[in-house]
């Protein structure tokens, strides 16, 4: 009885489109609420605090500041080419990421800029939601953009209060390694061919 009510519940439930934005939420709210919505940018944006948390974010200043301004490029792309989709870039480089904060090791300076650049782009063009354009789509692409900003600080205070013991700094590494796994998943059920292999 029960599988029949959940095979009628899906059945009738509308169809689903990839960042399609939030009914009777206004623009600017519903891209606040986006990168919430969408698991590539939580995934990607808790694992990226947790890595600037554990290498110092005293010493990773500029880096925040890249990411920042890479978010901003992303968003001006995504408003003026809102068809770009690259949610398979961000899944992968979820998975780097998340490995990276799973072994926990110091980084170059560089390695680290190159990851805040290329995370704060992709998170920024990947904001566009369906159906939005005009003033529409840009409230909401300003309101994804902030809550891009305060998620990730969000996610390196964390961190960083987190890294004085030893077992909690193995509890970090433990989420590092569960996104990263939890996102080459999702990044292989998006690769793998439609209908499976048999």
């Amino acid at each position: 009885m029960r599988l029949a009510i959940a095979a009628l519940l899906l059945l009738a439930a509308p169809a689903a489109m990839a960042h399609s934005p939030i009914k009777g939420l206004d623009n600017f709210y519903a891209g606040i609420l986006h990168p919430l919505l969408v698991p590539a940018q939580v995934m990607s944006l808790l694992v990226f605090g947790i890595l600037v948390g554990q290498q110092g974010v005293k010493q990773l200043q500029a880096v925040v500041m890249v990411f920042l301004l890479s978010v901003g490029v992303g968003i001006g792309v995504a408003g003026l080419f809102p068809s770009v989709q690259p949610s398979l870039p961000l899944l992968g480089l979820a998975v780097l990421i998340g490995l990276l904060v799973a072994l926990a090791r110091p980084l170059p300076w560089l390695v680290n800029l190159g990851i805040a650049a290329s995370l704060g782009g992709l998170l920024g063009m990947d904001s566009a939601q369906a159906e939005m354009t005009g003033r529409a789509m840009w409230a909401s692409l300003l309101g994804s953009g902030i809550a891009l900003y305060l998620l990730t600080l969000y996610a390196m205070v964390f961190a960083e209060y987190f890294s004085r013991h030893a077992w909690q700094r193995i509890g970090l590494r433990v989420i590092g390694s569960w996104v990263a796994a939890a996102a080459l998943l999702v990044l292989a059920l998006r690769l793998s061919p439609p209908g499976g292999t048999g």
